[in-house]
């Protein structure tokens, strides 16, 4: 197997495939595992230039029912969630978040490796979702509240407000641009609402967090449930007739962050899994098909990959792993997208 990789000296050890037996705590600074043969792994982003923010695991949390974070509870094993990377709608440009001067922003590059990024927004921004009309949607945390923005991805930085007065998170636009999709939370926990964007009505939908489009229909959505047992699952929701449908659960994983595939029938999660290397729990990415079946884990790093998102054409997946670097940076990486039978 060809290895992307190179070793540096940490204390009086030589890393190599596997953690020696020094006592100082080591980094892991291969870019692949031996699990991870074929995918082809290409950082699109320099750690050296761009800031990027991803979802930090192995968090602390009392109550998992009333938070939007994934887990895993009989290992006490949470993370958070939310896309920090988007695609533009013709396969170009990538649309992350980044700390620029101590605020964390949109920013807009070339979906190639290397090149120059542009500021797109000038806010506090969190998650993002780059809509079919080329405009990047976000949630922003200027002020005290989370309140959902959108703003244009190729010129300007004035930005339309969408709601206002709540804790607004995870936007996701339908096709048709009609419905915007958002994850609301107050007191009883996280739920699911709807703005139409011609009419301005808003419309709870049903309870849940991290909301994505079903495809070319707005009416049906995939989100991501805190059962009691304190793990988190993959649903299915038609909005419209009421049908609820459990996609994907595991006693021994949690799983969040769905992303539909172009062609509608595999989605990529993110699901804790036990590192073969640091032996400990840490978040990968997972494909699985749309009726829950053949889930196949495809990274297996030790360090933390999150945000998995399709390319336009479906040949590709990106996402944020802190892989590969000395200082647990985290940056935007491409691999190939596994076959699965068919």
């Amino acid at each position: 197997m060809k290895k992307s990789a190179f070793f540096l000296p940490v204390t009086a050890c030589i890393l190599s495939w596997v953690f020696s037996g020094c006592a100082a705590s080591h980094l892991y600074l291969e870019t692949t595992t031996p699990e991870e043969h074929g995918i082809s792994p290409v950082k699109i982003t320099d750690e050296s230039q761009n800031s990027v923010v991803a979802n930090l695991s192995n968090l602390s949390v009392y109550s998992l029912n009333s938070t939007g974070y994934g887990g895993y509870r009989e290992k006490g094993f949470f993370w958070n969630t939310g896309k920090r990377i988007a695609v533009s709608p013709d396969g170009t440009e990538l649309a992350y978040i980044s700390n620029v001067n101590d605020s964390r922003n949109v920013m807009v590059k070339k979906s190639s490796a290397g090149g120059p990024s542009t500021q797109r927004t000038f806010r506090r921004a969190q998650n993002v979702f780059w809509g079919d009309d080329n405009r990047l949607y976000f949630n922003d945390n200027t002020s005290n509240t989370s309140t959902l923005g959108s703003v244009d991805s190729k010129q300007g930085s004035l930005v339309k407000q969408l709601t206002s007065n709540n804790n607004d998170w995870s936007p996701n636009l339908s096709k048709d641009g009609k419905i915007l999709y958002f994850t609301r939370f107050d007191s009883s926990g996280p739920y699911i609402w709807s703005l139409n964007t011609e009419t301005g009505e808003l419309t709870s939908c049903t309870r849940g967090f991290g909301p994505v489009v079903d495809g070319a229909e707005s009416g049906k959505i995939y989100c991501v449930r805190n059962s009691t047992k304190g793990n988190s699952e993959i649903w299915h929701i038609d909005l419209v007739k009421g049908d609820e449908m459990l996609v994907l659960s595991d006693t021994k994983r949690g799983f969040s962050d769905p992303a539909v595939s172009p062609d509608g029938k595999c989605l990529l999660v993110v699901g804790n899994s036990l590192s073969s290397i640091s032996k400990k729990q840490n978040t990968d990415i997972f494909i699985v098909r749309t009726d829950g079946s053949q889930l196949t884990q495809i990274t297996y790093h030790p360090e933390t990959d999150c945000s998995p998102i399709w390319s336009r054409d479906g040949r590709y997946i990106y996402f944020l792993s802190s892989r590969g670097n000395k200082n647990r940076k985290f940056n935007i990486w491409r691999i190939d997208t596994p076959l699965l039978n068919r």
